[in-house]
């Protein structure tokens, strides 16, 4: 039996208008077709919950308690491309698409809608020609409106590598 490599992680903190590591970190997960990021608000006034888990937390179907975003690059496999995916896990007891819609950060029309769920969240499936940078905002202005009414004071990135050969 082979057992796995563990997967390297390295947070990165996001400045307000300073994306550029995290869409370094995009470009290159992208490359690989391999790994994940999390975006991970911090919230003002409030003590962060463990977050451990959080991928499978988000497309297993339980909650963390926080409103964060997973992406997942795209990949080739044998029947086909996978497209990339953004996921959001959140605790507002609604619906995420029609929230963000009256909010003013509608889901872009050429992305597809897989799922949006009250408990197992968000998950958007991406065109293979939406630019990281578009993404990576959409998220954060996504994840800021589903957090409320609780404050987004800060942001990390948690950068989940490709496991190594």
């Amino acid at each position: 039996m082979t057992r796995r490599r563990p997967r390297k992680v390295y947070e990165l903190p996001l400045e307000s208008g300073e994306l550029g590591d995290v869409l370094g970190s995009m470009a290159r997960l992208a490359a690989a077709g391999e790994g994940w990021i999390n975006l991970v608000p911090e919230l003002s006034g409030e003590q962060e919950r463990p977050t451990s888990l959080r991928f499978a937390t988000l497309f297993g179907g339980g909650n963390p308690g926080i409103t964060m975003c997973t992406w997942v690059p795209g990949r080739r496999e044998r029947h086909g491309d996978k497209p990339s995916t953004l996921g959001i896990a959140h605790v507002t007891g609604r619906r995420a698409v029609s929230q963000l819609a009256v909010s003013g950060v509608a889901v872009p029309s050429t992305w597809f809608v897989e799922q949006d769920h009250l408990r197992r969240g968000l998950v958007v499936r991406l065109p293979p020609d939406a630019p990281n940078e578009e993404v990576l905002s959409w998220s954060l202005r996504a994840v800021r409106v589903l957090s409320e009414p609780r404050k987004v004071g800060g942001w990390r990135a948690e950068v989940y590598l490709p496991t190594p050969a």
